[in-house]
């Protein structure tokens, strides 16, 4: 491995595009400083997961610390579906074993659309604004090292939290601080989506 000014270059073996849910083989590439940032983002928040998932729903007020592990967990979008997951489950009092979302071999939550068991709301509720301290914590101290990405992230996963509880307006509301922090975010984009057309959780009894 040699490094540039602005590239890290690196031979590695990567699958290549699937079409029709077929890889059809390898493929060998550079990969640019960028790259290796998203990388270290995921990686971040698949290791911080299980922290991330408790400060969700531990008692008491949010800890600095608390808010980092979450908003670091929330800097992958695979990370953000188990999260939402694990908080939609009556039965995940602890998130034990818990692990990124894997697209490719699992279905997607169903409690992304707000279907399946109903939750705890007053969990969820919780939950929902635990993330947005994270990221008040976040613009008090903006040095702190924590990831637009991750905050926007956590952002997104409140607004979530807030459409779950049928709590539209303030699900909007997240949902657009979150993409005034990341344009792209694609939990905040959906979020909004479904308020903007009306959709609603329906939670079974």
């Amino acid at each position: 491995m040699r490094t540039t000014d602005s590239t890290t270059t690196a031979t590695t073996a990567t699958p290549a595009p699937r079409m029709n849910g077929t890889t059809t083989g390898t493929t060998t590439g550079t990969i640019t400083g960028g790259t290796f940032l998203r990388y270290s983002h995921e990686i971040a928040a698949a290791v911080t997961l299980p922290s991330g998932a408790r400060a969700l729903v531990a008692p008491g007020p949010l800890t600095a610390a608390a808010g980092i592990a979450l908003t670091t967990a929330c800097a992958a979008l695979s990370t953000r579906l188990a999260l939402l997951a694990f908080l939609a489950d009556p039965q995940a009092d602890e998130p034990m074993g818990i692990t990124g979302h894997d697209p490719f071999t699992e279905p997607t939550p169903p409690a992304l659309v707000g279907a399946g068991p109903e939750p705890d709301r007053e969990r969820v509720r919780r939950a929902g604004d635990r993330c947005v301290d994270a990221w008040r914590l976040w613009t008090q101290d903006r040095g702190s090292g924590q990831s637009v990405v991750g905050v926007a992230g956590a952002l997104g996963l409140g607004a979530w939290c807030a459409w779950a509880v049928h709590a539209e307006a303030r699900a909007a509301t997240r949902a657009r601080y979150a993409l005034d922090l990341r344009s792209q975010d694609p939990l905040a984009r959906l979020v909004l989506r479904s308020c903007t057309l009306g959709v609603r959780a329906v939670w079974r009894g």
